[in-house]
């Protein structure tokens, strides 16, 4: 079965189909945008393009009916950044909030996914975030629908890059970087960094073309390009060494043409990072004429029988949003195309079997002495049939004191459970907690709260997030109705693990003893003895 892939590219729209390797038809068509009459100008660009790669599919007589986009990174948002490591409940809303900051307008107009590589050692996460607008998607997907092709995803041009390197057989392992472009087209170049298959940093460049009454030569707009290109790496390689400074870039693997290899060849020479320059022939075959758009929609066409570590799908996050969004949704609907496994549920019947009776041999014993117990009860002794009623009325005194002096001990213990449950549910985030003391001292119960604040070295907002967090505890209903005394008694900044953080103490008093026997008496009942 054939595979089709189509590139959309700023200046032309590619369409490779292949079957497995083998190029079987290459169509290289201009976007129907660029150079329009005052007639065409009135017909939606849509259409324009949906007649002309139609036309393209008939004419080549295409047989795929199975597609993969790519897209241009002008249509598509692209960011990484770093947040602290959270549960994977929580981590879409903070993600859904941190994106946000690097976004020029509402995320509620986009359609996205993200991806995340976990760091244990310095809890956090580095986040991928790629999103389209809604329009431009849903534009996408109408073309699709017009041309009677399902399409399996729609990707970013710089991944299909990942993957062409893939099947050029070049190692992704450690940081390393891709360099895509073409100094014959106006097609735009592809830088991106990325460690073991993750992307750290992306960047789209767009080499201008000459402006209309001021053409120049051929060899002359090449020379032009390439200086603006040469000039591109350096201002990318620079932000890129600031933003991560200790993830050294090892190789760059560079995609391009002939011409412009030996033109870079004593460039990268020059610089630190040692530079690759990819066999193109060896993945597109000795036939091919190399162009960046023809590299695109190649690696787009194996994207089913060539998968890359980046598991971005923007179809399928529009696909859960739209259902979580509809009237009617049902939760089990998440577990649509799960496969049981039937090797991993006996090997959990199992598991639990074994649990089962190990916990009544742990049981059995303890049943045991339970029935000793209640045959050795106490039983009344013959001689208080002899005293007389005096006697009898003093040791039911006696006996009355002990129970009452058991019911106190009972009822008038402060359990910690519930204070301390409510402590997680109010604590911010980059807050984490190091110990917590409880004491019960002369009829009051102590809780003293250590921890830190770790926000990146940012003392005001560390600092007033431990505020923040005495805040919630004074304002939870649970905590505060054990305790009515919460002070900050200490605290400072200081290095842990490296790392600059703000180290503070909190101290929590109870309500004194005697004012809660005074409740008590006249009548009111404890709230933390309700059931």
């Amino acid at each position: 079965m054939s595979s089709l892939g189509i590139y959309f590219g700023v200046k032309d729209i590619s369409l490779v189909e292949t079957s497995g390797r083998k190029i079987l038809n290459s169509v290289r068509l201009p976007h129907p945008s660029l150079a329009m009459t005052e007639l065409e100008e009135k017909v939606p660009v849509d259409v324009k393009l949906i007649a002309l790669i139609k036309d393209a599919l008939r004419t080549y007589r295409v047989k795929a009916n199975e597609a993969t986009f790519c897209i241009s990174g002008q249509d598509m948002v692209i960011r990484t950044f770093e947040i602290p490591m959270l549960p994977l409940s929580e981590l879409k809303g903070a993600i859904n909030f941190e994106a946000k900051k690097y976004i020029p307008f509402k995320i509620e107009e986009l359609d996205y996914d993200f991806q995340a590589s976990f760091n244990k050692k310095n809890k956090t996460s580095l986040v991928l975030f790629v999103g389209m607008k809604k329009g431009i998607l849903e534009s996408y997907l109408s073309i699709s629908k017009q041309l009677n092709l399902k399409v399996d995803s729609l990707e970013y041009s710089a991944f299909s890059i990942l993957r062409f390197l893939k099947l050029a057989g070049s190692s992704d392992a450690g940081v390393v970087a891709s360099f895509c472009f073409d100094l014959n087209s106006e097609d735009e170049a592809n830088f991106m960094v990325f460690e073991n298959g993750f992307p750290l940093f992306s960047r789209e460049i767009v080499l201008a073309e000459s402006l209309p009454g001021f053409e120049q030569s051929i060899e002359d707009d090449f020379t032009q390009k390439l200086e603006k290109l040469k000039n591109e790496i350096r201002v990318s390689l620079d932000y890129y060494s600031r933003k991560f400074i200790d993830k050294d870039i090892k190789n760059i693997f560079v995609v391009s043409d002939a011409k412009s290899r030996r033109e870079l060849g004593s460039f990268f020479s020059e610089s630190s990072i040692p530079a690759t320059f990819v066999d193109t022939q060896k993945v597109l075959g000795k036939n091919s004429t190399y162009s960046s758009v023809l590299a695109k929609s190649f690696a787009a066409s194996q994207s089913k029988s060539s998968p890359i570590e980046i598991k971005i799908n923007l179809l399928a996050a529009k696909l859960k949003a739209t259902r979580a969004a509809a009237p009617g949704f049902k939760p089990f609907t998440l577990l649509e195309g799960f496969k049981l496994d039937l090797k991993f549920v006996f090997l959990g019947l199992v598991v639990c079997a074994a649990v089962f009776t190990f916990g009544l041999m742990r049981i059995q014993p303890l049943r045991q002495e339970l029935a000793a117990i209640k045959e050795q009860g106490l039983k009344a002794s013959p001689a208080l049939a002899a005293k007389n009623y005096e006697t009898l009325s003093d040791l039911a005194m006696k006996y009355s004191k002990k129970i009452a002096a058991s019911n106190r001990l009972i009822n008038e213990h402060m359990y910690a459970t519930y204070p301390l449950d409510a402590i997680p549910r109010v604590l911010p985030n980059g807050v984490w907690l190091s110990s917590l003391s409880l004491k019960y001292r002369e009829g009051a119960l102590e809780l003293s709260i250590d921890g830190y604040v770790d926000l990146g070295g940012d003392a005001d907002r560390e600092f007033n997030t431990v505020n923040v967090f005495l805040g919630n505890l004074k304002k939870d209903p649970v905590f505060s109705k054990y305790f009515n005394e919460m002070t900050i008694t200490s605290i400072d900044q200081k290095l842990v693990d490296h790392n600059s953080v703000a180290v503070f103490n909190i101290a929590c008093k109870s309500i004194p003893e005697k004012k809660k026997n005074d409740q008590t008496r006249n009548g009111q009942v404890r709230p933390d003895y309700q059931e």
